[in-house]
C-alpha cells in the first residue's frame, strides 16, 4: 500500500512540472518567434493575457469540474490538452493561430492547478505540499532550457513539439496510473466540491483575509520575477549579463526554498513556515535600499527573497483544511488561485506603471509595502479559531 501511495506522489510530482514546463517557453523564444511570424513585440503581451484568462476560467470554475470528473481524469485531460495545444503551436504560420491554441493552454494550465492542490491538501501531509510546488519550479526552469538549446539551431518550433512531447508522456503515465489514485464516487464528489456561490463563501470567517494573502504575496512574487534583474541593473552599477542571472537565482532559491520548506515541516508547523518567510522577504527587500561593496551581497539578497517567497504559497494551500470545512475547500482554493492570479495579472502591471513614472528606485518600497500588508493579514487569518475534527470533516 505504501509503495503503490509513493508510485502515485512521484505522478502527481510529475504532473506538476507539466504544469511548469511550458510557462516561460514563448517569452524564451519570442525574439525568433515574432520574426517568423510577422509580428511585433508588443503582441506578446495579447498571448499572455489570453493564456491568464482562460486559467483564471478553469481555476474558478474548476469545483464545478470536479463534481462532475475524478481528479485523476481532470488531471490526464488537462496535460493532454496542454500537450497538444504546444504540439499545435508549433505548427501555427500566423500569430492570431497561437492565440486560438492559447485557449486549451490556459484551460489545462488552471485545471491541473487546483485539482492537485485540492487532492494533496486532502490525502497527504505538508512536507509534501511544498515538495508538490518546488517540482512546477524544476518545470518552469527546464522548459526555457529545452528552447535554449532548440534555438541554437533557430528551431523554435522544435522546442515546442519537444515540450509536447514529454507533456504527452507525462499524459500518458497519468492514465496508466488510474488505479492508484483514490476512488471518487459521485456522491463523495458531490459533498466535496458542493455547489457554494461566491457571495456565500466571502461570508465565511477567514475567507476573504486568505484571498487577499494570496493576492498580495502572488504580486510579491512575480514582482521578484518579472522586475528583479532590471532593479539590480538599472540601480546598482551591475552589467547586463550579471543582471540577467538574478531573475535564475531568485527563481533557483525560490525552488530549493520550497525543498527546505518540506523537510522543515518535520520540525515546524505550516503557518510558522509562512511567518518565516514573510519575515525573510521583508529583509530582503529593506536590505536591497542599501549599496555594498561587492556583487555577491546582491546575488545573496536575491537569494533571502527567493527563499522567503518559498514557503507561503504551499503552506497557505495546506492551511486551507485546518481553516475551512471539507465541503468548502475546493472552492476557497479557486477563489485564492484566481484572485492570486490578479496579483500578477494586474497589481505587477500596475507597479511597472509607477516604475516608469517614479523610477524603478521604488521596487524595494513594492516589496517592504505589499509583504508588510499581507503580514497583516496573515495575523488577522491566523487568529481565527481553527476547526475541530467534526467541523473539518462536515
Amino acid at each position: 500500500m505504501k509503495i503503490k501511495y509513493l508510485i502515485l506522489l512521484v505522478v502527481i510530482y510529475l504532473a506538476f512540472i507539466a504544469l511548469g514546463l511550458p510557462d516561460a517557453l514563448l517569452g524564451s523564444a519570442w525574439n525568433l518567434v515574432r520574426l517568423d511570424l510577422n509580428t511585433s513585440l508588443g503582441t506578446l503581451g495579447l498571448m499572455t493575457v489570453v493564456v491568464y484568462a482562460m486559467s483564471v476560467f478553469s481555476t474558478f470554475n474548476a469545483p464545478r469540474i470536479l463534481r462532475f470528473l475524478e481528479t485523476k481524469k481532470v488531471v490526464f485531460i488537462s496535460i493532454l490538452l496542454t500537450g497538444t495545444a504546444l504540439i499545435m503551436i508549433s505548427r501555427v504560420t500566423a500569430f492570431y493561430q497561437m492565440l486560438f491554441f492559447a485557449i486549451p493552454l490556459g484551460l489545462g494550465a488552471g485545471a491541473i492547478d487546483v485539482s492537485l492542490n485540492h487532492y494533496l491538501a486532502s490525502n497527504y501531509k505538508a512536507k509534501h505540499m511544498n515538495y508538490l510546488h518546488s517540482f512546477y519550479g524544476i518545470g518552469v526552469t527546464f522548459g526555457p532550457t529545452i528552447m535554449a538549446y532548440t534555438l541554437r539551431g533557430d528551431a523554435w518550433r522544435s522546442g515546442y513539439v519537444v515540450v509536447g512531447v514529454v507533456l504527452l508522456l507525462i499524459a500518458l503515465v497519468s492514465l496508466i496510473s488510474f488505479p492508484l489514485w483514490k476512488k471518487e464516487s459521485q456522491d463523495e464528489r458531490e459533498e466535496t466540491h458542493a455547489h457554494l456561490g461566491v457571495r456565500e463563501m466571502l461570508s465565511i470567517p477567514g475567507v476573504k483575509s486568505s484571498i487577499l494573502i494570496f493576492l498580495f504575496y502572488v504580486h510579491v512574487e512575480s514582482l521578484g520575477g518579472v522586475w528583479i534583474a532590471s532593479y539590480f541593473y538599472l540601480t546598482k552599477d551591475i552589467s547586463f549579463s550579471d543582471a540577467a542571472l538574478f531573475t535564475s537565482s531568485f527563481y533557483l532559491a525560490l525552488t530549493i526554498g520550497r525543498f527546505m520548506s518540506g523537510v522543515l515541516t518535520r520540525k515546524l508547523k505550516p503557518k510558522t513556515l509562512v511567518r518565516i518567510g514573510e519575515s525573510l522577504i521583508l529583509m530582503s527587500g529593506i536590505l536591497m535600499l542599501f549599496k555594498y561593496p561587492s556583487i555577491t551581497y546582491y546575488y545573496l539578497i536575491a537569494g533571502l527573497f527567493g527563499i522567503g517567497c518559498a514557503p507561503i504559497y504551499p503552506n497557505m494551500m495546506y492551511m486551507n483544511k485546518e481553516h475551512f470545512q471539507k465541503k468548502q475547500l475546493s472552492k476557497v482554493m479557486s477563489l485564492q488561485m484566481s484572485i492570486g492570479y490578479l496579483g500578477f495579472g494586474a497589481l505587477t502591471p500596475l507597479a511597472g506603471l509607477v516604475f516608469e513614472k517614479l523610477g524603478i528606485e521604488t521596487f524595494p518600497i513594492f516589496i517592504i509595502a505589499s509583504i508588510s500588508l499581507t503580514i497583516f493579514l496573515t495575523y488577522i487569518y491566523l487568529s481565527k479559531t481553527r476547526l475541530t475534527d467534526n467541523e473539518t470533516l462536515g
